[in-house]
């Protein structure tokens, strides 16, 4: 009886907090495949799998909340740099008008994402720092 009733408390223990732990792990992944993932197909097929788990992770404080929003929205903005990125790559070759258009946006989605993933870290006490932005 003792021994289940220990193992029932290491069971409840072991769950507190676990979303702050999901939300975190699948931030700090995101980050880490952003980081250090240089073929852009690659890393895009990555962050869908990271938004994806993002996205069924459970938040359940105001913090893992926001930061769980926040973080959402950057890889979605970092995708879709990613995806000018590749426009850029594939698509422009020979049209400067073109280029210089997927270019910008592609910029621009990036310094978005990775403004937002930055402050979702904030959100969980984390510091974010430098994601290949300005």
């Amino acid at each position: 009886m003792r021994r289940s009733a220990a193992l029932l408390a290491l069971l409840l223990v072991a769950g507190c907090g676990s979303s702050d732990t999901s939300v975190r792990r699948d931030l700090l992944r995101g980050v880490a495949q952003i980081r250090h993932t240089h073929d852009a197909r690659k890393l895009q097929t990555e962050l869908r799998r990271t938004l994806a788990s993002l996205r069924r992770d459970r938040a359940s404080t105001v913090a893992e909340r926001r930061a769980k929003e926040l973080a959402s929205r950057g890889f979605e903005a970092t995708l879709k740099g990613i995806e000018s990125q590749i426009d850029f790559y594939e698509n422009d070759s020979g049209n400067i008008e073109a280029a210089t258009r997927d270019a910008l946006r592609a910029d621009r989605s990036r310094a978005r994402g990775a403004r937002l993933l930055r402050a979702a870290g904030r959100a969980l006490g984390l510091r974010i720092g430098s994601l290949g932005d300005r």
